[in-house]
C-alpha cells in the first residue's frame, strides 16, 4: 500500500533549468524508459538534485515537454502521437532525446513523421521544378513564335523599297 501512494508523488524536476511538476506516474509511463529507470520507487538509481532539491536532468528543456506530454498521453492511453511538435527541426531534437532517454516509441513516432516531411518536400522540390520548367519552356517557345511571326510579317529587301510613281506622290501630297 505503501508504494502506491509512493508511486503517484509529485516530482519537482529542473530539466536544463526549467523546472516541472510532474505526477511519479507520468515518468513511469514507459517502462522501458530511463525515466522509468530513474524514478521507479525505490529505486537505487541516484538522480542528480539542483541547489533547490528539485532532481536534475541535464536535457534540453523545450524538448522535454514533448516527452513529457506524450507520457501523459500513453499513461492516459491517449494517442501518443498528438505529443509531436509540428517543425521538422523540432522532431530531429525530439528523435534525438528519445535516443538519449530510451523512449523507443515516440522515437520511432517522430522519425516517421520526419520521414513525411522530407518526402513531401522532395515532391514539393519535383513539382516546383516541374512547374518552373514548364514555365520557362513556355516562355521561350512563345517568344520563338513571336520571332518567327515577326520574320514572316518583315518585306524582304526587294519588297521594302518600292519607288512611288510621281502620280502616288501628289496623291500623297
Amino acid at each position: 500500500m505503501a508504494r502506491s501512494r509512493h508511486a503517484d508523488d509529485i516530482l519537482n524536476i529542473n530539466v536544463g533549468g526549467k523546472k516541472y511538476t510532474v505526477r511519479r506516474t507520468d515518468m513511469l509511463a514507459d517502462p522501458r524508459s530511463k525515466l522509468a529507470e530513474w524514478f521507479k520507487p525505490g529505486t537505487l538509481k541516484p538522480i542528480a538534485t539542483d541547489k533547490g532539491g528539485n532532481y536534475y536532468l541535464d536535457r534540453d528543456a523545450k524538448t522535454f515537454r514533448h516527452i513529457l506530454a506524450y507520457l501523459r498521453l500513453k499513461k492516459e492511453k491517449f494517442v501518443p502521437s498528438l505529443a509531436l511538435p509540428s517543425k521538422p527541426d523540432d522532431l530531429a531534437k525530439l528523435v534525438g532525446e528519445c535516443e538519449a532517454l530510451n523512449l523507443s516509441e515516440l522515437k520511432d513516432l517522430a522519425l516517421d513523421l520526419l520521414q513525411k516531411y522530407q518526402r513531401t518536400e522532395e515532391q514539393h522540390f519535383v513539382t516546383s521544378y516541374v512547374q518552373v520548367a514548364l514555365r520557362d519552356f513556355e516562355s521561350w517557345q512563345f517568344e520563338k513564335e513571336q520571332n518567327s511571326m515577326a520574320l514572316k510579317k518583315k518585306p524582304s529587301a526587294d519588297e521594302e523599297f518600292q519607288p512611288n510613281s510621281a502620280y502616288d506622290e501628289w496623291d500623297n501630297l
